[in-house]
């Protein structure tokens, strides 16, 4: 099983300086392996990485918030999952081939023309429609984040289990201003939609013939 995230940067144009997200961005990429191999920046404001299909997204909600911290109300991020079998990587990600990298693709385009911010595509249409549904719910929620709200989401995110108290020493805030932002964003329930779409995966890919057609 191979997942390719595609996505591109919404608003990148009003923003005068894209190394405010650039640079973030490729601090975080950095962590999932090497580029172009494994992750790649190209025409400035698209993207593809390789990853594993339970932390998806996990992986796309911390991409969000790292964008959605930066303190520009009009940027935010688009984000395709797209999961499939016998993806090719060869030298670059962005010249994958395989079911993953066709349907990140694909749905790019989708989520495009729908402005939609976050969707999965995967053999399982079933399983899809279920959650591109839980997705277009969360995203109601996400993308109005505010830049406080998305740094704790990015820490979150990016430290599973971290508790409030250590976010707090982190950040040199008091723990009940972690909290707050933590209610005003749902921070808790996005994490619960993640840990919602890593069972369903972890059923999907440990049964051929899950109930899901």
């Amino acid at each position: 099983m191979e997942t390719t995230i595609t996505g591109d940067i919404v608003q990148s144009r009003a923003v005068d300086q894209p190394d405010i997200w650039l640079g973030p961005l490729k601090n975080l990429f950095k962590n999932f392996g090497d580029t172009p191999k494994d992750w790649e920046i190209y025409r400035g404001d698209s993207f593809q990485l390789k990853v594993e299909a339970r932390e998806a997204l996990r992986i796309a909600i911390l991409i969000k918030s790292i964008i959605k911290k930066i303190d520009k109300k009009k940027l935010d991020v688009r984000l395709a999952i797209g999961i499939g079998d016998d993806a090719k990587y060869v030298n670059r990600v962005s010249e994958a081939t395989g079911e993953a990298f066709v349907y990140s693709g694909e749905l790019l385009e989708e989520l495009k023309e729908k402005k939609i911010h976050l969707g999965v595509k995967s053999k399982w249409p079933d399983f899809d429609k279920e959650l591109n549904m839980m997705f277009k719910l969360a995203l109601v929620i996400m993308n109005s984040w505010t830049s406080n709200t998305a740094e704790v989401a990015a820490i979150l995110f990016k430290v599973p289990g971290i508790t409030q108290v250590e976010i707090s020493k982190r950040l040199g805030i008091a723990q009940s201003s972690v909290n707050d932002r933590i209610k005003r964003g749902s921070v808790y329930e996005i994490i619960e939609l993640d840990q919602y779409y890593r069972d369903r995966i972890d059923t999907l890919t440990s049964n051929q013939y899950s109930y899901y057609p």
